[in-house]
């Protein structure tokens, strides 16, 4: 069972995602990538993130990002200041035991950021008109037989 936000992890996530009709159609009109921030808490000593490309309702690749990786959020239309940096629209960060729970389908994922559990970088307002493909990316993921830390 792979771990959660593993290479292997996020692979599977990526073919899941491109199979999910329901993602395709609810996220048809996003462009916009996310680095996943997963912050250490409960059996997780370290802080893990995943980058997950996602356009027109496919997700374009996945890569899990190390410390020494530098990423960039960069708002649409604009220049990142390198080009040695991974550049994203957004950041999703929450800690461990919260991730858990999203994942395992406990807390929505919107609902998390409003209360404030999670938060989020880039434009908050695409965000919350996408909240049916937020739902389908959380569902996608609990098809996952997953190993948390």
């Amino acid at each position: 069972m792979p771990k959660f936000m593993s290479e292997e992890w996020l692979n599977l996530y990526e073919k899941a995602l491109n199979s999910n009709e329901a993602y395709a159609k609810a996220a048809s009109w996003w462009t916009g990538d996310f680095v996943f921030i997963v912050r250490a808490s409960g059996n997780l000593d370290h802080d893990i993130m995943g980058f997950i490309g996602l356009t027109h309702g496919k997700c374009t690749g996945v890569k899990p990002i190390s410390s020494e990786d530098e990423f960039e959020v960069v708002a649409p239309g604009k220049s990142p200041t390198s080009p040695d940096k991974i550049t994203v629209e957004y950041t999703y960060e929450a800690n461990h035991d919260t991730w858990i729970k999203i994942i395992n389908g406990e807390l929505d994922p919107i609902r998390s950021l409003l209360s404030g559990k999670a938060r989020i970088q880039g434009e908050m307002a695409k965000v919350l008109k996408a909240t049916d493909a937020a739902k389908e990316l959380v569902r996608t993921a609990t098809l996952i037989e997953t190993e948390f830390y």
